[in-house]
This record gives structure tokens, C-alpha cells and sequence, in this order.
């Protein structure tokens, strides 16, 4: 480190200024920080597309949803919210729509009163343990939450590493898949024109991956999952739908670590994956075979948008050599 000849004097100043710089320089962390969010509900629409391959099965869906643009239209799914283990987590909502909402983190938060029409209200919540959670609007019935009105939300390890939880399996790349289903003419056109849904009555027609249809979610680089062999992509997965979803992946098996928070003591190997209303899991799917594959889920109607193949739920899962 030194020069063999030099004096000691200028050993001696040389480490105290390393140890000077050792003070001034704050060291990585694992200790819990802040993280604030804005949340603002209002109304907003989905919009499926046509076919690439027959060109019809285009429409759109009248919707509310989350939003962290200050006046700006609903987002179906809301924003992705994340957090370290033990965060003081503070998120602050904000009502632009005419009828009352709230907010909810499954398995985190207890408040489920309403904000009023213009009204705002700040929920405070310490990070729970590291894994994907499912925030929601709880009010009237499950119409809010079918209308648009819920997302997911990430707690990371404290230590920030690339892995499902401290010290559990590590992973290379990460997605986020919120998956639900919308009843269009009989919930969102009668909700969104201020009527009564028949609740009894639930037929959905459309199937959503992250708010979008199957030939959308395909060409989304942050729905697919990539990468080269030899990677591992860590999937987190939310239900915000009233149905059960069975989502199949190609080219491997996976491994299930982790349902509706429990951590699994024996990892299993599947390739079908089945999560209920507001349910989650957390996978990890290894990328050991080259090629373009295809995830979509395992009910055939559920692979439609109102009857047309592939626009409900599907992902893509590209690998490199």
C-alpha cells in the first residue's frame, strides 16, 4: 500500500484521513427509512386492442383506479407501491371521484372507512416481511375493487439484496403481474353511468394482465419475463379478481416459495400456479432452456377479451443462450 521507503509520518497521516473519510461517508444501511406515496382515485378507462391477428376484439372499458398523477385519469392497476422490511410507510389518498372509496393492504392495514367524495386521508403502516401484497378499494360490495381499484405492493428485504427475503433464494430479474377480470356490460358501463350493479349477477368478459389484454401484455417488457440461461426471474404475483386464476408457464417448471406470505419449507416444482380472489404467491422461474414461450392462463374463456383469442391473460417469456 505504501512506498517502501516512506516516512512514518506520512503512514501516519495517510490512515487518519482514511479513517476521516471512513467517518464522513455514511455506511450502507439496513436500517428502516421513509417512504411516502400520493395516491389519487379517479375515473379512467381500459383500453383493449384488436387482434393482430384477426384485427377485431378491440374496446374499451369504462374504469376508477389509483392514480399518483395529481389529476390525472384512474390507472388499472394503480401505481406498484415498494418498501423495505420495516419502513415507515406512509400513503396519502386522495378522493377525486363523486362516490366514497378507501384503501386497503390485505394481511397490513385495518382502516377500511371511507374517504368521502373530495376527501383525503393518510394511511401509516410499518413495511411487513418481504413479499408482494395487494392493496385495494374494500367498499360496496366488490364493485370498487371490479372497476379498477387495486394494485400491488412490494416489501423487499431489509438488507436490499436480490433476494424473495433475508438470507431465502436469490433471484436475477424481477416482475410484477397483477391479474383480474372486469364484467363490462353488466358492472363497468352500469357502475360508471352511476347505476346499480346487480351483484348477483357476475360474468366477466374481459381478462386482465396488469390492465392490459394478452397480445398487450406479450410486447410489455416489464410484464415479460427475460433474460439468458442461467438466470433466475423472481415473479410476484397479486389476484385483485373475484375468479380464480390458474397461470401455466412454458420452457420450465418453476418453483412455489411463498403463498399469501407463508414462506414454504419445501419449495414446490410446478408448472401451474393457482391463485384465488385477492390471493398471492411468489415464484421463481428459471431461465435454463433458449427459446420464446408463452405463460397464459389455464381456462380457455380466460384467454379471450370478450370471446377473442389471446386478448386475456398472457405474458411472454423470452431466453437468451
Amino acid at each position: 500500500m505504501f512506498p517502501p521507503n516512506a516516512p512514518t509520518i506520512d503512514r501516519t497521516l495517510f490512515v487518519r484521513f482514511v479513517l476521516l473519510l471512513l467517518l464522513l461517508v455514511p455506511p450502507l444501511s439496513s436500517e428502516a427509512a421513509s417512504k411516502n406515496y400520493s395516491l389519487y382515485i379517479a375515473t379512467g378507462s381500459v383500453t383493449i386492442t384488436a387482434s393482430p391477428v384477426t384485427g377485431n376484439g378491440a374496446a374499451t372499458i369504462p374504469s376508477w383506479g389509483y392514480t399518483d398523477v395529481a389529476g390525472g385519469p384512474g390507472k388499472v392497476p394503480g401505481p406498484i407501491l415498494t418498501a423495505r422490511e420495516g419502513d415507515a410507510v406512509s400513503v396519502t389518498v386522495v378522493n377525486n371521484d363523486s362516490r366514497s372509496h378507501n384503501f386497503v393492504v390485505k394481511r397490513v392495514t385495518t382502516d377500511t372507512s371511507a374517504i368521502p367524495a373530495g376527501g383525503t386521508k393518510t394511511y401509516t403502516f410499518t413495511a411487513p416481511a418481504a413479499g408482494a401484497y395487494v392493496y385495494y378499494d374494500s367498499l360496496a360490495g366488490n364493485v370498487n375493487r371490479e372497476m379498477g381499484l387495486y394494485g400491488i405492493f412490494i416489501v423487499e428485504p431489509a438488507d436490499g439484496s436480490l433476494s424473495a427475503w433475508a438470507g431465502g433464494p436469490a433471484y436475477t430479474s424481477a416482475v410484477s403481474w397483477v391479474v383480474s377480470e372486469m364484467d363490462k356490460p353488466r358492472w363497468n358501463d352500469v357502475a360508471s353511468s352511476g347505476g346499480t350493479v346487480n351483484t348477483s349477477v357476475y360474468k366477466p368478459n374481459y381478462f386482465l394482465m396488469n390492465g392490459m389484454n394478452g397480445f398487450q401484455a406479450m410486447g410489455d417488457a416489464n410484464t415479460s419475463i427475460m433474460g439468458r440461461v442461467g438466470d433466475v426471474a423472481l415473479v410476484r404475483l397479486v389476484n385483485a379478481g373475484q375468479y380464480s386464476h390458474s397461470l401455466h408457464f412454458h420452457g420450465n417448471h418453476y418453483r412455489l416459495i411463498d403463498e399469501d406470505g407463508v414462506r414454504l419449507a419445501s419449495f414446490k416444482e410446478l408448472d401451474i400456479v393457482n391463485v384465488p380472489p385477492l390471493g398471492t404467491v411468489m415464484v421463481l422461474f428459471e431461465l435454463n432452456q433458449p427459446g420464446v414461450y408463452p405463460m397464459h392462463i389455464h381456462t380457455a374463456q380466460m384467454e379471450t377479451g370478450n370471446g377473442v383469442y389471446l386478448n386475456g391473460v398472457a405474458a411472454m417469456i423470452a431466453i437468451e443462450p
